[in-house]
């Protein structure tokens, strides 16, 4: 990759660029403070602007509550507390019940999105435009602008790996570092991982609808900025998508790329079955042909199989078809008829149009005769559950002598934190399959224990009993004292890990219908700190 002048000059540290009016020439210098210029040596003509990587410009990336809590604690002289954030979500998305079924669902959320947050806490800092932005508000002191000047993220920052399958209310990123530090990344943090977790979390379901066939993700035009569709691509390809159409996800990080032609290509020629032979003929390693211009059965295919022949007398081959359009389980069963009797066997036949996986489960079950599933619109917005609510929470803060465990109480049982520092673990058997997740506070040890009963959190009749486990934490250091302590895996090795993960689960914890509840389980002691706190506040509360 060609080198730029930030992988020479840290904007970090250079916070000003002065062009000399003499010479042109860029002077990067640490103030606004004027020197004479370094070519010509000028001294009193330059033009002083604020240096920052336009593609790293992260300071001002929060909600105005997130600057305004920083400053109260900051002239309360408590910005520098040590706490603990966790961050989790409540409820899985895309989960619907089916039928009568009136209990409990499961569920789960692919995580996404360390790669970029990793990106966001190394190069996280107040460049000079953003600090004179918050001098123009006049909300805030010299002394308070000065202080977010030098600020940077200087705790310790754990989290699953990506691909990792997460389940409600276990926390997948836990963050120590002062309050004003984990105040200013909460909304990063939280846009980054949501929305990342989100679409993968979309993308492997569309997966376990497609049992091993070829998926492309094509959703570009669709999503909802430029960022989304890359990053959609990204995770679309760690989730299992062999392609994705965006070239630009195809640059930044190696994502496979393809694509066939649209309408207009077809439209633009005199006739569909020109069309079809300009394409073949430029392209004859990989022609996919769009047969829904104009008639499916009466031209489209014809025109295609026509085509076809061509090609295999010329030494080629016709890669496939493309459905765009109508009833996609009758045109691919007639398709596939019509390819096999001109004896076009290895023609593929690809389908797009609004695919999900219950669009794709529901023409499987119809018989449809399709190899090759595009996913756009329907993937890449995340069509029936555009949000996932994942939260940063505080639960710990450090005291004189200790540190002490937060809880926050609700009216919704859902609601009331996990207090304290904890960890989480996976059972697995000796087998391999996961058994269930277990919750502990940061010193309980488990590495001696032969048994673990799995309590449902909220309903005292549930529990399930492991033995002969092996339990894995899933919380790893990324960052230690502000510096980045953990290797990024490759793309390729989140996608292979992301697709033994799954296999780790029986079927119907991932089933995309009804799917049954994985057993996540608090500790005894963790659940007993709980109810003391929950006890402790509301009787507080009584008292006020």
């Amino acid at each position: 990759m060609k080198r730029t002048i930030f992988d020479a000059i840290d904007p970090k540290v250079y916070r000003f660029v002065h062009i000399c009016n003499s010479c042109k020439q860029p002077n990067f210098r640490i103030s606004d403070q004027v020197n004479p210029c370094s070519a010509c040596g000028q001294t009193a003509d330059f033009e002083i602007l604020p240096f920052f990587d336009p593609s790293r410009d992260y300071g001002l990336d929060v909600d105005e509550y997130a600057i305004n809590m920083m400053y109260a604690l900051y002239k309360k002289g408590l910005h520098q507390t040590p706490v603990v954030f966790d961050d989790f979500y409540r409820k899985a998305p895309f989960v619907k019940p089916v039928g009568d079924h009136t209990g409990e669902l499961g569920g789960y959320v692919a995580f996404c999105g360390l790669h970029q947050l990793i990106d966001i806490v190394e190069n996280l800092y107040f460049n000079e435009s953003d600090i004179e932005y918050l001098r123009s508000k006049q909300l805030y002191d010299e002394e308070f602008l000065a202080e977010l000047r030098s600020l940077r993220f200087t705790g310790q920052l754990y989290a699953m790996e990506e691909g990792q399958i997460v389940f409600p209310n276990t926390p997948y990123i836990r963050i120590v570092a002062p309050i004003m530090e984990c105040v200013w990344i909460e909304a990063q943090l939280l846009n980054t991982v949501n929305s990342e977790s989100l679409l993968m979390t979309k993308a492997s379901r569309i997966m376990t609808a497609a049992e091993g066939q070829t998926v492309i993700e094509m959703g570009k035009r669709r999503a909802q900025g430029r960022d989304a569709s890359v990053q959609g691509a990204r995770a679309a390809y760690i989730a299992g998508f062999d392609y994705s159409s965006n070239m630009k996800a195809g640059k930044q990080y190696g994502v496979p790329t393809t694509g066939t032609h649209a309408h207009l290509f077809v439209q633009f020629f005199p006739n569909e079955l020109e069309a079809f032979l300009a394409f073949a003929e430029v392209f004859p390693a990989k022609s996919i042909l769009l047969v829904d211009t104009f008639d499916v059965l009466g031209s489209g295919i014809p025109n295609a199989i026509k085509v076809g022949k061509i090609m295999q007398e010329r030494g080629h081959k016709l890669s496939g078809i493309r459905l765009d359009s109508g009833d996609l389980a009758f045109f691919s069963k007639r398709a596939r008829k019509m390819l096999d009797n001109a004896g076009l066997h290895d023609v593929k036949i690809a389908a797009s149009s609004d695919l999900d996986e219950y669009t794709i489960t529901s023409l499987k079950y119809q018989g449809a005769k399709i190899d090759i599933w595009g996913i756009g619109t329907k993937y890449i917005t995340a069509y029936d559950s555009p949000a996932l609510g994942g939260v940063h929470k505080i639960v710990a803060r450090k005291t004189e002598k200790d540190w002490m465990a937060l809880i926050k109480i609700s009216e919704n049982i859902d609601k009331i934190l996990n207090p304290g520092i904890k960890k989480v673990y996976r059972l697995y058997d000796q087998d391999g399959m996961a058994k269930g997740d277990y919750i502990c506070l940061e010193h309980e040890e488990i590495g001696h224990v032969k048994e673990i009963v799995l309590k449902h959190p909220t309903n005292p009749l549930k529990s399930k009993r492991v033995v002969n486990f092996r339990a894995v934490p899933l919380l790893v250091p990324i960052f230690e004292h502000g510096k980045r302590v953990y290797k990024t895996p490759t793309l390729e090795q989140s996608r292979r890990f992301h697709l033994a993960q799954k296999n780790t689960f029986w079927e119907e914890y991932l089933r995309l219908d009804n799917p049954e509840v994985y057993p996540v389980s608090l500790s005894d002691e963790l659940k007993e700190l709980k109810e003391k706190l929950i006890h402790e506040k509301r009787q507080f509360a009584l008292m006020e």
